[in-house]
């Protein structure tokens, strides 16, 4: 039975949730935000990132921009790493924060664990070996999510927090808050909140287990010299390396390099040192100068897979927000560190030896006295000067500081992210806006990540201590699209929308009204995008949408214009589509002039800028397909295929798409080689939601699913189609 357009959507309404997230498997101690565009894996012992990209043990590492669902990084050992491509356009591999101590007891080895006197004591995560100082076992790592179009929804609280604390090996236990929301603007970074109080809980370095009855010497010591440090491992330049060489040297670990004619990246400094954070050498767009002492991909064969964009275009860095004073110092009139050092990778010095940041990992092994002293020793390795030749670690500390028994400090960051405008870098960079657009932008999100904390720090929502506080724009509305080309020879995809935004209501953190739902709903702006990425020969294209195009502005005075009685919904028909591409919508709500807002610790804030939705949710990608025929007069498109002619294929968002067009309700199309092999057999009928099409697309794959040769083809369709018996028999020709 053919089901139209409203059955398709009715169908889709009853049997969908307004909002769905993804879930992933994740463990007890460790979580993932991937709530706004930076995604990032959090662990209950300090460590963030993913020490899995290193050497391809993961295929899908995190903390990393632009982040998106389906995302795949060549997995499956550096040697294999030779011909991939890398999607990510940077990525924080290891970061984590450590603890300092000089001159103090710690517990000596069970059953006794009897006090013991040492110069140094170090708590080390976010190194190359993991953490060093914390327990076997960890205590679970909370996941919480606040959404908006939720019932339960605190307007106090980030979309997305993480919660966890944990013991160390100096008597100081760590809480560490996260906080993410999607709202544009503030999608961009991820802030931490560290409060580090001395209990005198202590974790044995011989056991790695909580000391049981600590003896009071422990418990009642005076900590003096205390230094709290903040240390990154991060990379700009993930795709470059990769995609541009093709020798594993040029390669290696984890498509960052170890080599040093393959660093890519400058460091920067703003702000009183307040914002650290890297750029890499060209944003990309060419192979880096020192690519010459190693082989290139021939016939700029990523412009196969990427087309013209940019591989590097963002800046990745750490954002300083808010430190404690110092023991006996005044407050601070910047949250910048006391001590800051930027080494790179290799070829550095420390105390005048070689300083590899690959083997400075374990305190145990490399002394305690050393990472004290790094971690107090201001560097920036000047001797390897700033030329786009660094691959960048970040150390931030601040100290020293004396923690008597029950004292604690607060110290708050921001892991920050920066991009130009996503449209210039598909584009690649055509009139040469990198690097100072993307410098511009991780210093406009520094901007609102203090505000963020402006408006939070010293707010307490049910027990616990806030750190920062946005204000809300409207729900987005629950979206989908659907092909309606069915009976037409234009290509139709129709948006609709619910009335979500209209009927939500939000408070600020005073508990006064915010927003009133359609009182103070200004419109809605329908977005599509065609932001598609290569997987790999075997697998589609992946759906990103880091850019999208503004399709219309429906003010609140034209709502009813756009009303379906029919579905309950709204709808917008997207007639500027063309067949058998790919396309993914949202529609936002926007309140254009917000009124006083009042955050969660008190501010009032006034002048607040328009207030929109995000991208979070966008529809899956739909194609808009001609309705089924019954004249049987069946071709071929393109034919012939060329791969990489936009005008003889379907582009980089689908390279390897060949479309089977004027075809019937149900057919069965069977391709054979020239010399009559069956190699694909293609059963074509109404989709998933009953929704029928003439077309099909074939992706190039036999059965076993593997790319076949370029060629000349057979194709062969049976009409399966009651009352249409018809076949025929066709050529096309693959160019590759």
């Amino acid at each position: 039975m053919k089901r139209g357009f409203s059955e398709g959507i009715l169908w889709m309404v009853l049997t969908q949730q307004a909002i769905l997230l993804p879930l992933y498997a994740q463990s007890n101690v460790e979580k993932e935000h991937r709530r706004g565009r930076l995604w990032e894996v959090v662990r209950n012992d300090g460590f963030i990132g993913s020490l899995g990209a290193w050497d391809y043990l993961t295929a899908s590492p995190l903390g990393m921009f632009p982040a998106f669902s389906g995302f795949v990084h060549p997995f499956g050992n550096e040697f294999q790493a030779v011909n991939t491509y890398a999607n990510a356009n940077f990525h924080n591999f290891r970061s984590g924060v450590w603890i300092a101590v000089k001159d103090m007891l710690i517990p000596g080895g069970p059953p006794t664990y009897t006090p013991t006197p040492v110069p140094y004591e170090v708590y080390t995560s976010g190194l190359q070996e993991g953490s060093f100082g914390t327990a076997n076992t960890l205590e679970p790592l909370l996941l919480k999510q606040n959404f908006i179009e939720t019932s339960l929804f605190d307007p106090r609280l980030p979309e997305e927090m993480t919660e966890g604390s944990w013991y160390t090996n100096t008597g100081i236990r760590v809480t560490r808050r996260s906080y993410v929301w999607s709202y544009p603007g503030y999608s961009d970074f991820i802030i931490y909140d560290y409060i580090f109080r001395h209990t005198g809980e202590f974790i044995a370095n011989s056991t790695r287990q909580l000391v049981p009855s600590p003896d009071p010497a422990l418990t009642t010591q005076v900590l003096s010299e205390v230094y709290f440090v903040f240390h990154s491992g991060i990379s700009v330049s993930t795709k470059s390396p990769l995609n541009f060489h093709c020798e594993l040297f040029a390669v290696a670990a984890g498509a960052f390099g170890w080599q040093p004619a393959t660093y890519h990246d400058y460091y920067h400094r703003f702000d009183n040192d307040e914002l650290v954070f890297s750029t890499n050498y060209d944003g990309g767009k060419e192979p880096h100068p020192n690519s010459a002492v190693y082989c290139i991909k021939s016939n700029q064969a990523w412009k196969q897979k990427f087309g013209n964009e940019m591989f590097s275009p963002a800046a990745f860095g750490w954002l300083a927000l808010y430190a404690d004073p110092v023991t006996g110092q005044p407050a601070r009139t910047s949250p910048a560190p006391d001590v800051l050092r930027i080494d790179s990778h290799k070829g550095g010095t420390f105390q005048g030896n070689p300083l590899d940041m690959e083997t400075f990992r374990d305190p145990q092994n490399s002394g305690r006295t050393r990472f004290y002293t790094f971690a107090t020793t201001p560097d920036s390795q000047a001797a390897l000067g700033n030329n786009g030749n660094r691959f960048n670690f970040y150390s931030l500390s601040y100290g020293p500081y004396t923690l008597s028994p029950g004292d604690s400090v607060r110290i708050v960051l921001a892991e920050i992210a920066g991009v130009m405008d996503y449209g210039v870098v598909n584009a690649g960079d055509p009139d040469g806006w990198f690097p100072d657009s993307t410098t511009t932008a991780i210093r406009r999100n520094a901007a609102l990540a203090r505000n963020a904390v402006a408006w939070g720090r010293g707010a307490n929502v049910n027990g616990m201590p806030l750190a920062a506080d946005v204000p809300e724009p409207p729900p987005g509305p629950s979206t989908d699209a659907v092909n309606i080309s069915v009976g037409s020879e234009r290509a139709i995809i129709g948006v609709t929308w619910d009335q979500l935004a209209e009927t939500k209501s939000i408070q600020d953190g005073s508990g006064a009204p915010f927003y009133g739902g359609l009182a103070d709903l200004d419109g809605y702006r329908v977005y599509r995008s065609t932001d598609f990425q290569y997987a790999s020969e075997t697998e589609p294209p992946v759906f990103r949408g880091a850019t999208w195009t503004l399709l219309a502005d429906i003010p609140k005075t034209q709502f009813s214009q756009y009303w379906d009685p029919d579905l309950n919904r709204y709808r917008y028909d997207d007639s500027t589509v063309t067949f058998g591409f790919r396309y993914a919508y949202y529609v936002s709500a926007y309140n254009s002039a917000p009124g006083t807002w009042t955050s969660a610790n008190g501010t009032t804030v006034t002048n607040l800028a328009e207030l929109e939705s995000g991208s979070y949710n966008r529809t899956e990608p739909t194609a808009a397909a001609p309705g089924p025929v019954t004249s049987f007069d069946v071709f071929v498109a393109p034919n012939p295929f060329v791969f990489g002619d936009l005008s003889r294929s379907f582009g980089v968002s689908d390279p390897y798409k060949i479309e089977f067009r004027n075809l019937p309700e149900r057919c069965v199309i069977r391709i054979y080689t020239v010399v009559g092999d069956l190699i694909r057999t293609i059963r074509h009928g109404p989709d998933e939601r009953g929704n029928l099409a003439g077309s099909r697309a074939w992706d190039q794959k036999s059965d076993s699913g593997l790319l076949v040769a370029p060629g000349l083809y057979v194709y062969h369709i049976e009409s399966t189609t009651e009352g249409l018996a018809k076949s025929l028999t066709g050529k096309l020709m693959i160019i590759r």
